[in-house]
């Protein structure tokens, strides 16, 4: 009797010991982590407006759920002016990633739609930015995030070869609701031929049968555009992209450019073209001086996002404390083009310097 109870204790506290451990081990597998950014902006334009503002503050989880089963999760507080506080939270991404073989894996969840180097590398965190802000195109033509199911490869063979394939819900789609059976479409592949290098190109696709736009998309109006008197009838959005870019260890380059092609009954197919291109040179392990050009330009049959045009143009300079701390001053002009005016010497165009100060935690 004594003996069998000495026993049972000391396998009990056995297994009480072994699923501690067990789930220290698992806690140290779950990361948490944090970015944020704060900027100051002098801005001329009819008048001189200078102002601080808070932006986006970014939680970043991920977690291994078992060798083969991981966890990303992205929430983000950003302002809001519908808001009372004149903050709200998002959900920016969350999925589960099961690689069932190699570099093979199945994604589940909420993503960002793999469409170009930019918005499959950088999340919403402005310390991995190599400039303050993302291109003019993603606030127009890029969608930025899918929910959905999405088939990955990554880093097969000798040239870093990589694919992506995902059906979701569509642009006019919630985060919850779909209405009708239209699910966007992504087909990506890309390729790093030399270390520090990818090239890359995609194809999105979706049939919207009432021309809506949801939520985490991108797509919002050109300025100015009565919303009442939206088109409402269906479209049908294709979207192509290419990337290509170069990190190195003093030369950093980054050129992508899109192709919209949106198609409604009424005024048949319209054509929206988009270019970013960025140069920068890293003079040591700290300073970063940058070039960047942006354009996008929206045809006059366009009835989803409505016709636009608008050129960037921003000499930059990154200072890296370290890898958690950076801050960026940019001086930029920005043109649009108003009714049939030139694009350059429209008087709707402004003059910034804007400084970022930006961390992770």
């Amino acid at each position: 009797m004594v003996f069998n109870f000495r026993v049972s204790a000391l396998i009990i506290l056995w297994i009480i010991s072994a699923n501690k451990s067990f789930s220290q081990s698992e806690a140290e597998r779950t990361k948490f982590k944090g970015f944020g950014h704060q900027e100051y902006s002098v801005v001329r334009k009819d008048s001189v407006d200078s102002y601080f503002s808070i932006g986006e503050h970014d939680f970043f989880i991920t977690g291994i759920l078992s060798p083969k089963i991981s966890f990303l999760g992205e929430f983000v507080v950003r302002y809001n002016a519908a808001s009372s506080t004149g903050f709200l939270p998002s959900i920016e991404r969350s999925f589960i990633k099961f690689n069932y073989v190699n570099n093979h894996s199945v994604i589940a969840g909420k993503v960002h739609t793999p469409v170009n180097y930019w918005n499959d590398v950088y999340h919403h965190g402005r310390l991995l930015f190599p400039v303050i802000d993302r291109p003019l195109a993603f606030s127009y033509l890029i969608p930025l995030h899918t929910l959905g199911l999405q088939f990955q490869g990554q880093n097969l063979g000798s040239s870093g070869f990589g694919y992506d394939l995902m059906f979701g819900n569509g642009i006019s789609s919630s985060d919850v609701f779909q209405g009708g059976f239209n699910p966007a479409l992504t087909a990506a592949l890309h390729v790093k031929p030399v270390q520090d290098m990818q090239l890359r190109a995609s194809y999105f696709y979706n049939y919207m049968n009432q021309n809506r736009t949801g939520v985490h998309i991108g797509h919002m109006l050109t300025s100015g555009v009565n919303a009442a008197k939206l088109y409402k009838g269906p479209v049908q959005l294709h979207l192509f992209s290419t990337s290509f870019a170069w990190f190195g260890r003093r030369a950093e380059f980054l050129s992508e450019t899109s192709l919209n092609l949106s198609n409604t009954d009424t005024l048949g197919t319209a054509r929206g073209i988009s270019t970013f291109t960025y140069a920068g040179y890293r003079i040591n392990d700290k300073n970063i001086p940058f070039f960047l050009i942006d354009y996008i330009k929206i045809g006059k049959e366009d009835l989803h996002v409505y016709p636009t045009e608008m050129l960037k143009v921003a000499l930059g300079y990154r200072y890296e404390f370290n890898y958690l701390i950076n801050i960026k001053a940019q001086l930029e002009h920005t043109w649009m083009k108003h009714g049939d005016n030139n694009l350059i010497n429209d008087h709707f165009g402004n003059l910034g310097l804007r400084l970022q100060l930006a961390y992770g935690f």
